[in-house]
């Protein structure tokens, strides 16, 4: 069961010493180390910390994590949003899925689709597609990015202008109140904004935990996006900027007949 007063101490040790050992933790609150892991996994799943050997640490605001770590937060949050955002998706589409865990959540769900086009700048989400389903796969080119076997550069950007998409599907690093739509790194940042410009629909995928971080890049303001698709209804004060934006929020909740009508289908 989860412990508060616990996780709250974990959470205040972390902020002060930024960094914390699983074995000296143990010693101090007075329970077991695997008590003490189970509650860094905890954590971790919801972004407060990265766990690595012996102990966890904080995360760094300008350095997003590798994809393996990424891929152990919020994995149910990211499953909800994959399968809300895949009833926006209709056979015969020609989509974009950029590189990222919530996306390569959706392509899980792309693969009971069979004629879809899909253009993707992410090894993953080609190599899943390719082998479980029969739609139509295209990779960019470019440098592979080792954190997150991504595609980036002049050439993935140059590759993408080519084509218009009904759905641009793409991940982001935070969502904040004054900056809009934000990244760790420039390459996302670049081609994010001129996918937006390439598509009929440009869709955001963001979990609850990205909602008020401050990440490097300024990526997008709220008004260049059509719809933002997340798992838990936005805090208030974002729902009334991307409202105020004219985006579209869809989240688990929303009734069937709305979300098709606020997802311009």
């Amino acid at each position: 069961m989860i412990n508060q007063p616990r996780l709250d101490e974990i959470k205040r040790v972390l902020s002060s010493d930024k960094r914390v050992r699983v074995t000296e933790l143990a010693q101090r609150l007075v329970v077991s180390e695997e008590t003490i892991r189970r509650d860094l996994k905890y954590l971790e799943e919801r972004g407060v910390l990265r766990r690595v050997h012996g102990g966890a640490i904080l995360p760094v605001a300008s350095e997003e994590q590798p994809l393996q770590i990424r891929s152990r937060i919020k994995p149910r949050a990211k499953v909800r949003i994959g399968q809300l955002a895949s009833e926006m998706v209709e056979e015969g589409m020609a989509l974009f899925l950029d590189t990222g865990t919530t996306t390569l959540a959706l392509a899980h769900q792309l693969t009971r689709f069979a004629r879809l086009k899909v253009v993707t700048n992410s090894l993953d989400i080609a190599s899943l597609l390719t082998q479980q389903s029969d739609n139509a796969v295209t990779l960019t080119p470019g440098c592979v990015r080792r954190n997150d076997n991504a595609l980036i550069g002049p050439h993935t950007l140059a590759f993408a202008q080519q084509f218009h998409y009904d759905i641009c599907f793409m991940g982001i690093g935070a969502v904040d109140l004054q900056n809009g739509f934000m990244d760790y790194e420039e390459p996302e940042a670049l081609l994010r904004r001129e996918l937006s410009r390439h598509c009929r629909q440009s869709v955001i995928l963001a979990d609850e935990g990205k909602f008020g971080l401050r990440t490097f890049v300024n990526t997008l303001p709220f008004s260049a996006v059509d719809t933002l698709v997340t798992s838990l209804p936005p805090p208030a004060r974002f729902i009334a900027s991307l409202e105020k934006a004219h985006v579209n929020i869809l989240y688990p909740g929303v009734a069937a007949d709305d979300r098709k009508r606020l997802s311009g289908l």
